[in-house]
C-alpha cells in the first residue's frame, strides 16, 4: 500500500494514539468512551507540539504554511469529535432517564419508550450522518494538501512525490558533469516481520531503515520513500565502481545492526538495484531498470545487490 495515500498527520496521530492504547492496555483491561476521548485529544495535541517543537523538519515542505493549513484542520478534527462525543454522551444519557421517566417501580411503558426510543434513534444517525460528511470534508482537504509536502511523515526522509519533482528537474537539466546512480531498496521479507511482531514494529523497522541509508550517505546524495517499505537512492559524483562499493556498505551494515522491539532484535536484510541514469532517461525508464535489478536481486537469494545498465 502505498505511503502518499496517508497525509503526515494522521500517520503520527494513529502512531501516537497507538503507543498510548498500548500502554494504558497494560494496566487495564476496558476502556470508558470518556478515557477514549481524553485519550484522541492528547495524542492529537502531542502530534501537534512535534511540528511546531521543530521535530519534524518543516525546511522539506515546499509552502511553509501547509504546517498551519494541517494544524488547523487538525484542530478542526479534535472539535468535530468533540462535539459529537458531546452528543453521543447526552444521547446515552437519555437513554438512561427514559427508563427511569417511563418506570413505575418494576413496570415500563413499552409502548411510551419505544418511541422516545426512536426519536432518540433518528437524532443519533442524523449526528453520525453529519460527523462522517466533516470527515469527509477533511480528507479532501488534506488530499490537496498532501501534494504540497516533500517529506515522509513516518521515516523523515523525501517522499514519491519528492522524487518525481527532483528527477524532473534533474533530468530536464542534462548535467553530464557528474555521473548519477539510481538504487532502489527494498527490505527483505517484510510481510513477514508485521505477521510476526505486528505492524507498529513493521514501522519502527522502516524507521530504523531510512536512519540507517541517511547515516551512511554523503552530503548530496538523496534518500526518498518510493512506496511501502521501498525506498530509492540517488547518489551523485561517483562511478559504477563507487555506486556499487555505497550499495554493498549499506548490505553490511544492515545485516550486522538489528532493530529492537520490545526488548527482542529484529534482524533485516536488504535486496538492491542499482542503475546509471544516462541521457534521454525518464523517471519510468529508471525506475524499471532499478526494478529490473531489484528482482534479480530477490531471485538470487535477496540480501544481495544486482546492477541494470
Amino acid at each position: 500500500m502505498e505511503n502518499s495515500r496517508f497525509n503526515p498527520f494522521l500517520l503520527h496521530f494513529c502512531k501516537e494514539l497507538s503507543i498510548r492504547l498500548e500502554s494504558l492496555s497494560n494496566r487495564q483491561k476496558t476502556l470508558a468512551l470518556a478515557e477514549f476521548a481524553e485519550l484522541v485529544e492528547a495524542a492529537t495535541h502531542e502530534v501537534l507540539e512535534s511540528y511546531s517543537s521543530g521535530e519534524i523538519d518543516l525546511q522539506h515542505y515546499q509552502n511553509s504554511t501547509v504546517f498551519e493549513e494541517y494544524k488547523e484542520l487538525a484542530m478542526q478534527s479534535i472539535h468535530s469529535y468533540s462535539e459529537s462525543n458531546e452528543k453521543f454522551e447526552k444521547i446515552t444519557e437519555r437513554h438512561g432517564s427514559l427508563i427511569e421517566e417511563n418506570s413505575t417501580g418494576d413496570l415500563i411503558n413499552f409502548e411510551k419508550i419505544t418511541e422516545k426510543f426512536n426519536d432518540i434513534q433518528s437524532h443519533l444517525s442524523d449526528e453520525v450522518s453529519r460527523a462522517n460528511q466533516v470527515i469527509g470534508t477533511l480528507m479532501e482537504q488534506i488530499k490537496k494538501l498532501e501534494t504540497k509536502t516533500t517529506l515522509d511523515p513516518l521515516t523523515k526522509v523525501y517522499n514519491r512525490y519528492a522524487l518525481h519533482e527532483h528527477l524532473k528537474t534533474l533530468l530536464s537539466k542534462q548535467n553530464g558533469h557528474f555521473d548519477i546512480f539510481a538504487l532502489m531498496v527494498d527490505v527483505d521479507d517484510f510481510k513477514k516481520i508485521n505477521d510476526r511482531f505486528g505492524h507498529i514494529a513493521g514501522d519502527k523497522v522502516l524507521i530504523f531503515i531510512a536512519k540507517l541509508l541517511k547515516k551512511a550517505l554523503r552530503d548530496g546524495d538523496r534518500v526518498y520513500r518510493f512506496g511501502g517499505e521501498e525506498f530509492i537512492i540517488l547518489l551523485n559524483r561517483t562511478d559504477n565502481e563507487g555506486a556499487r562499493m555505497v550499495g554493498e556498505r549499506l548490505l553490511t551494515l544492515c545485516r550486522n545492526n538489528k532493530p529492537l522491539f520490545q526488548n527482542q532484535q529484529i534482524a533485516v536484510t536488504l535486496s538492491i538495484g542499482l542503475t546509471k541514469i544516462v541521457p534521454d532517461d525518464t523517471m519510468d525508464t529508471i525506475i524499471d531498470r532499478s526494478d529490473t535489478a531489484l528482482y534479480r536481486a530477490k531471485n538470487n537469494g535477496k540480501d544481495r545487490l544486482e546492477m541494470e545498465f
